[in-house]
């Protein structure tokens, strides 16, 4: 309801048609393979089989019908995208292994080393602790650094603790746990928001809503399927342990290593991705690098494709995040622009304000389009419209500013920025460059690229 109330949609709202038997393909499929793989473990070997069969077919007739018919359900062309499958890949890896062993875990304290609820619940609350914390910090490095080396390291500490827990035996400690468990949470940090943000980044804007819809449905899936294949082997061996003398905290604790071994095994395979996610990652930069390589030689020698530099504005007019809404308006009324980008320490962009945010603060409006009108009727009222105008003081800009910026790369060609105004639905973008290439070094506008355009064939002297 909140956010109904308070949450401006931005999107461009479409009317796509539900197919109806695709819905259903979905459902079967899936159902199909959840429950298949939940009761395979449960001596119910024949139900499972067919189950899974029916759900595998049903999921195959899906992906045809999707590739054939103009306006699929969903659209599986993030899937031609290799960063975007080594991305999802880590994120069900991951996934796997750390949201299994939330369940694995208390079972077998619980059941092996006679821990009450209480006591399992506590010792694994340190392990939450560190997830929290180190998420955001596993973000600034992504943007810092990139994702390559980060989700390495991370799969690669998930493999190693999970494997370690699985020789904790019979008889270990609440603190031994923690310490093992610990660090598998936060190499898990340390992968799923990283490997997801890369993966959808690396898709076309129109691919977003498709990718989002395969990530989320994937986060389900890899968290039933993990869950049901390692409680089943924990349980699985259990009962054969049992039924071969051993007494039931035995059984449950050689269950849990056999469990922990299948997970590493998962982990080692999420590890290899992440390596070859690297690979990629070190490619894109490559070729981007090559790119402005030969950019800036096309420039030297005048024969080249037309490039950003030569038609962005490098006089960069912006406020810095600690700014008001105020000094937003007041640099903007002071050199004549619409929009300008909202600054970090580093220089890069955290946010770009425009005119109609400033326009929607000061007539109190969360409409996406405020009218002049508006506006014009505030400022017929004199003492009302200076006090609006001195409250700006008072807010932050960037309570106000867009905060998922655009922005451009400074070696990038004309026909690119053009691209990205319009697939971007905006009129200007900030230009980034420097010495760690996410600086802004410049502005480029619709009315940039027009004025270029136009004395590139007609000088304004002729």
């Amino acid at each position: 309801m909140c956010s109904v109330l308070w949450v401006g949609d931005i999107a461009q709202l479409t009317h796509p048609h539900m197919d109806a038997l695709s819905v259903v393909l979905a459902a079967i499929g899936l159902i199909g393979l959840l429950y298949g793989v939940s009761t395979v473990f449960s001596g119910q070997t024949v139900a499972a089989v067919v189950t899974l069969i029916i759900g595998l077919v049903a999921l195959a007739v899906f992906v045809m019908r999707q590739r054939r018919i103009p306006e699929p359900f969903l659209n599986l062309e993030p899937f031609g995208n290799r960063a975007f499958v080594l991305g999802v890949l880590l994120v069900i890896a991951a996934l796997m292994t750390v949201f299994s062993m939330n369940i694995l875990l208390p079972l077998f304290m619980e059941s092996a080393l006679g821990f009450s609820p209480l006591q399992a619940a506590l010792t694994l609350l340190p392990a939450c602790i560190v997830s929290c914390v180190l998420s955001p910090v596993a973000g600034k490095v992504f943007d810092r650094f990139g994702v390559g080396w980060l989700v390495s390291v991370g799969m690669a500490v998930i493999a190693c603790f999970v494997l370690a827990l699985s020789f904790t035996g019979g008889s270990t400690t609440s603190v031994r746990i923690v310490l093992l468990y610990a660090p598998a949470i936060a190499g898990c940090a340390c992968v799923m928001g990283p490997a997801q943000s890369y993966a959808l980044s690396s898709l076309d804007r129109r691919l977003y809503p498709h990718g989002v819809t395969i990530v989320s449905t994937t986060f389900q899936i890899a968290g039933c399927v993990g869950s049901s294949v390692f409680v089943g082997i924990l349980s699985a061996v259990s009962v054969a342990r049992e039924a071969s003398g051993q007494s039931a905290a035995a059984g449950a604790a050689a269950g849990f290593d056999v469990a922990c071994r299948v997970a590493f095994v998962v982990d080692v395979l999420g590890f290899l991705a992440a390596l070859a996610l690297a690979r990629v990652e070190a490619k894109s930069r490559a070729a981007a690098c090559a790119h402005a390589d030969a950019s800036a030689a096309h420039e030297s020698g005048h024969d080249a494709e037309p490039s950003l530099a030569d038609a962005m504005k490098r006089d960069v007019y912006a406020v810095t995040a600690a700014d008001s809404a105020y000094d937003a308006l007041v640099v903007m009324v002071r050199n004549g622009t619409t929009g300008i980008p909202v600054l970090d320490e580093h220089h890069h962009a955290v946010g770009f304000v425009t005119d109609g945010d400033i326009m929607r603060t000061l007539v109190g409006d969360t409409n996406d389009k405020v009218s002049m009108s508006y506006v014009y009727a505030l400022w017929v009222q004199g003492d009302k419209f200076a006090q609006r105008v001195a409250d700006l003081r008072q807010v932050n800009v960037m309570e106000i500013c867009t905060h998922r910026v655009v922005t451009v790369a400074a070696n990038a060609t004309i026909d690119r920025v053009c691209e990205m105004l319009a697939g971007n639905r905006v009129k200007k973008l900030p230009v980034t460059g420097g010495s760690d290439g996410k600086q802004v070094v410049g502005v480029i506008s619709r009315s940039d690229l027009m004025r270029y355009m136009v004395t590139s064939v007609a000088p304004v002297g002729e």
